[in-house]
């Protein structure tokens, strides 16, 4: 039986690499305005590999449950979303905790460095649903 994928996961899937890319490149334009141009960019630029290599990265990692079958598929959906919701909690406090409790080049680095928590989202709400299936002889 399989479930419906919820709404949030699929504004996710949607939302893509897109997210990062707006939200680095207009960090960038933020950074170079009131950083250090140089670090502006690396800043940017890192920030957007660092959350495409982290989605990579897990992405492969969550793939195992599709040809192992490690946990139950419900249970894996459950920690699907549990993933997604963990990391938008951990974006939303470590985006706020940097842009009121730091100040700077230190609060320009969180705010932009924040976004590398959408990868977790994204990967997750992308092998949402990815079961295993026994393949018979």
């Amino acid at each position: 039986m399989q479930l419906k994928k919820p709404k949030y996961l699929l504004v996710t899937q949607k939302l893509g690499l897109k997210l990062p890319l707006v939200w680095c490149a207009s960090a960038l334009l933020i950074g170079v305005v009131t950083q250090e141009i140089a670090a502006a960019i690396f800043i940017s630029f890192s920030s957007f590999f660092l959350t495409w290599l982290t989605c990579k990265l897990l992405s492969f990692f969550f793939s195992f449950q599709e040809h192992s079958g490690i946990l139950k598929n419900h249970i894996y959906d459950n920690a699907m979303k549990s993933i997604w919701f963990i990391t938008l909690f951990c974006l939303i406090v470590n985006f706020f905790k940097s842009l009121l409790l730091k100040t700077g080049s230190e609060a320009f680095l969180g705010c932009v460095f924040s976004i590398v928590y959408f990868a977790f989202m994204l990967s997750a709400s992308n092998r949402w649903g990815m079961h295993f299936v026994e393949k018979r002889v």
